[in-house]
């Protein structure tokens, strides 16, 4: 960048010649110019800042002790030299075509503003400078008396700044009270989805989701008005539109800052999506333990109704085998301890039942592909259907079954829903069925198993997940449908019985990701 004109400039217009008295009484314009050309050289050398006077052709006619001492050169040692000599080399060949166009229309203006502009000192290093333009007509020519100011301090306030902003964890975004945005931090352009560049210079409403942006911009200018530190997410949840379309929750804080150039508003944005996934997980696993303490409230009180019992008949008939053992009645000895083996095997069977259930969703399963049409052919293939004539059975899939998934847990659970449609069939209907139907969505599949049996009456629809809970035409532990439940819940779906005197309906809704 050219340090000494360009075209970036605070225009003030053209300058007259200087009229009016002096300090001593004088008229400028009756002071002859060698003497007016004294005083202006005077002026420059008592300028407290570095300051130089350039004649139209761009030489150099007077420097001050600041001005030598900024760019390192011997006091008087750049009189006569031409000012590009101070300007990178960059830049150097433009600049005198920069300067021929100063020149024809001379007018006050600042440099380096808002953008990067250096001077190039004797040892060739480079000083980031704001630069001054005054035109000085003088005696038909236009000297220009020209101030320089080292902006090193600055830059190096502003350099440490960014980086306190970058080392920050949250996201901050200074905005102009009209909403841009003049500043941001590296966590903010990780939040918006952009580089600085990309950011700096939008107005702050474009990343409010569009269904807010009339608003918002009525709430800004409102702040503006009567602005305070204050928190944005009072009992609202906030979220944020990033240039990549990715919408974000946040809790956002509003600080006024008063500086130059006037009030800007410093926002803090708080990424909250790892908080409110921590929080559903925290939700998730409390509906975990809720549903584990039902599942024990509902064993203890099973297990003291439905096993004690079978254990006071397999007590009641060994007293009787001591009995008969006694009177030598070996025959019904016999006769009372089958009896007593079958209850007690019978009930072995059940404990380990709840074992299996209470074991279930504890030990980790790595997800693999599945092909449900496949698996579910082989599980309906294998099953006996307690010696009745299997249903007719048909799968409908509205596109490939292949998904990844825990394999053992969804296909017990199919296998357990397909053995009691198999079982509780209707005898009054001729043609027993059963359909398993699978309905696929975005990341997201339903499975119903249907059939036309004996249906479960209304009063017990919204008890058949309890434990030991049976129908009055079962000959199982009651343990089935509430397996089938918990190995739902284990793959964060949800399970939902319709049931008539026309047929069940067992419909899965589960979050399965489909093989690519």
């Amino acid at each position: 960048m050219a340090p000494f004109t360009g075209s970036s400039a605070t225009d003030q217009g053209p300058q007259p010649p200087p009229r009016g008295p002096d300090p001593s009484g004088h008229d400028l314009a009756t002071v002859p110019q060698d003497e007016l050309f004294e005083r202006f050289k005077l002026a420059v050398s008592l300028s407290p800042v570095p300051a130089l006077l350039v004649g139209p052709e761009g030489r150099i006619a007077m420097t001050n002790a600041a001005l030598d001492q900024l760019f390192l050169y011997p006091d008087r040692a750049l009189i006569g030299q031409n000012v590009e000599q101070l300007v990178p080399l960059s830049s150097q060949a433009r600049h005198p075509i920069l300067r021929e166009a100063f020149n024809r229309r001379p007018i006050r203006r600042e440099m380096g503003q808002g953008r990067e502009v250096y001077g190039q000192r004797a040892d060739g290093s480079f000083v980031p400078v704001e630069i001054g333009l005054s035109p000085v007509p003088l005696g038909g020519r236009t000297m220009v008396f020209t101030t320089v100011v080292d902006i090193s301090e600055r830059r190096l306030g502003e350099r440490r700044l960014r980086e306190a902003l970058d080392a920050a964890a949250t996201a901050m975004v200074m905005v102009a009270p009209d909403g841009t945005i003049e500043l941001v931090n590296s966590a903010a352009c990780a939040l918006l989805g952009g580089v600085s560049a990309e950011l700096v210079g939008r107005n702050v409403d474009s990343f409010v989701p569009t269904e807010f942006r009339v608003q918002h911009a009525v709430y800004r200018q409102s702040y503006v008005n009567a602005s305070r530190p204050r928190a944005m997410t009072e009992g609202r949840d906030l979220h944020v539109v990033g240039l990549d379309g990715r919408r974000t929750p946040v809790h956002i804080a509003l600080t006024p800052i008063d500086g130059v150039g006037g009030q800007r508003i410093m926002a803090t944005l708080v990424d909250l999506s790892q908080i409110m996934a921590q929080e559903r997980e925290l939700e998730e696993r409390n509906a975990h333990l809720s549903a584990l303490n039902e599942e024990l409230t509902q064993f203890a009180y099973s297990a003291s109704h439905d096993l004690r019992a079978p254990l006071a008949t397999i007590a009641g008939l060994l007293e009787l085998c001591l009995e008969d053992l006694a009177e030598g009645e070996t025959q019904e000895c016999t006769r009372n301890i089958t009896e007593a083996l079958k209850t007690s095997r019978r009930n072995i069977r059940k404990v380990e039942q709840v074992l299996t259930l209470a074991r279930a969703g504890l030990d980790p399963m790595p997800p693999e592909p599945v092909d449900l049409t496949e698996a579910a052919t082989a599980i309906w293939d294998d099953l006996t259907c307690d010696g009745l004539a299997k249903p007719a059975f048909c799968i409908v899939s509205d596109g490939p079954a292949d998904y990844i998934t825990e394999r053992q847990t969804l296909l017990t659970a199919i296998e357990n829903l397909l053995s009691n449609a198999c079982r509780f069939q209707d005898p009054t209907k001729e043609s027993p069925w059963v359909e398993l139907r699978l309905r696929h969505a975005p990341e997201r599949l339903e499975l119903s198993v249907s059939d036309n049996g004996i249906g479960i009456p209304k009063q017990d629809q919204a008890r058949v997940f309890e434990l030991f809970r049976r129908s009055g035409k079962s000959t199982g532990h009651g343990l089935g449908l509430t397996l089938v439940q918990k190995h739902v819940r284990r793959l964060r779906g949800s399970i939902r019985l319709d049931s008539s005197p026309e047929g069940t309906c067992f419909t899965l809704t589960l979050p399965l990701r489909r093989v690519s």
